[in-house]
């Protein structure tokens, strides 16, 4: 690890107000998250990976700043490809909600905006074939609906 690397956990670490997260666990505005940048598993695997025994849950993000913090984060170390996050509509098409229960915000800043065949396109725009939530690297890690048998990388939250 290289000395500036070390020098922000340290700081970070040591910042009033932090949480105490686990072994592994970063907090990142308020949630303490843990990347596995080594993994690459379909969305149901990632659920059963973060769940194993342990407090944690894969990932939600439910606000813009701890978005921003995990993008932050991403570039900082230099993690590269998707990450799946705990939502998806596969209950009721449509209806994207986190693996708590709770609903998953609309529109920006959470959902990417890109060019398409037609123009501007707005996520989520899988239907039926794309129902499990990522933060896709192509979408400069704004949400996007992900087929769930993409291989992601996951991010467990305790």
């Amino acid at each position: 690890m290289d000395v500036l690397r070390l020098a922000l956990i340290l700081v970070l670490a040591a910042a009033p107000g932090t949480l105490a997260c686990s072994f592994g666990f970063t907090d990142i505005n308020g949630e303490c998250l843990e990347f596995h940048p080594e993994l690459l598993v379909p969305w149901q695997d990632a659920v059963t990976y973060c769940q194993n025994g342990t407090q944690t849950v894969l990932a939600s993000v439910k606000n813009a700043d701890t978005l921003r913090d995990v993008y932050t984060y991403i570039l900082t170390y230099g993690l590269t490809g998707s990450f799946w996050l705990g939502a998806s509509d596969l209950e009721l098409e449509g209806d994207w909600s986190w693996l708590d229960g709770t609903r998953v915000d609309r529109g920006t800043p959470f959902w990417a905006i890109h060019t398409g065949l037609f123009g501007w396109d707005h996520e989520p725009n899988g239907g039926t074939d794309q129902n499990c939530l990522a933060l896709d690297s192509e979408r400069l890690y704004y949400f996007n609906d992900a087929d769930c048998s993409s291989l992601f990388h996951p991010i467990c939250m305790e």
